[in-house]
């Protein structure tokens, strides 16, 4: 109702509708196409620095591809796959471990870890779903997840249905019906959409 409301006031819409990563939010900076430091939310104010763990997660890029603005930061998601969260369990309990809990959880345990060697044994994937710098150069949000895309960075599908667009509520509508039924087939957790 409020959708169909705006859309009355201000015309058609395009909405762009992504999978909401069950892990740990992550800010990263980059200047001149370099990572020069990764970021926790922490507090929502003041996050903790992990830079050197964050340099072990693959599809993180230490150097940028193409021609990214000279500053920017990219926000998204550290998690643990399921594939990843289950190898790493059996391979507690062969060793008399106690298992961990869920992969959101040891993603966010595995960042704090001092020893960075660990964390990349432990299999963490990124995926990064906004970008800030001083001039956006894009006209959209989808088409910045594109740029992150096109630059290295892990992004969510578009051809998986991780992220789309839609022109109105049915668009909506069915982007949250499709993961509501598809969402215990992905490899991740999820928390919905957004």
């Amino acid at each position: 109702e409020f959708v169909q409301r705006i859309e009355k006031e201000i015309g058609p819409t395009v909405f762009c509708l992504e999978l909401k990563y069950d892990g740990v939010a992550i800010s990263l900076t980059y200047e001149n196409g370099a990572l020069v430091r990764g970021v926790t939310r922490g507090d929502g104010e003041k996050g903790e620095d992990i830079t050197a763990n964050v340099r072990t997660v693959r599809s993180i890029p230490l150097r940028l591809r193409g021609d990214p603005p000279a500053e920017l930061e990219a926000r998204g998601e550290i998690l643990m796959g399921r594939a990843a969260f289950e190898k790493l369990n059996a391979q507690r309990e062969d060793e008399g471990e106690e298992r961990f809990a869920n992969p959101r959880n040891t993603a966010a345990g595995t960042l704090k870890l001092q020893d960075s060697k660990i964390v990349a044994t432990r299999g963490l994937e990124n995926f990064i779903y906004a970008l800030q710098t001083e001039t956006l150069p894009a006209r959209s949000h989808y088409d910045s997840i594109m740029l992150c895309h096109a630059w290295g960075f892990r992004t969510p599908d578009p051809k998986r249905r991780f992220i789309e667009r839609a022109n109105g509520v049915e668009g909506i509508m069915d982007f949250i019906a499709y993961w509501d039924a598809h969402r215990h087939k992905l490899p991740i957790d999820i928390d919905g959409v957004v």
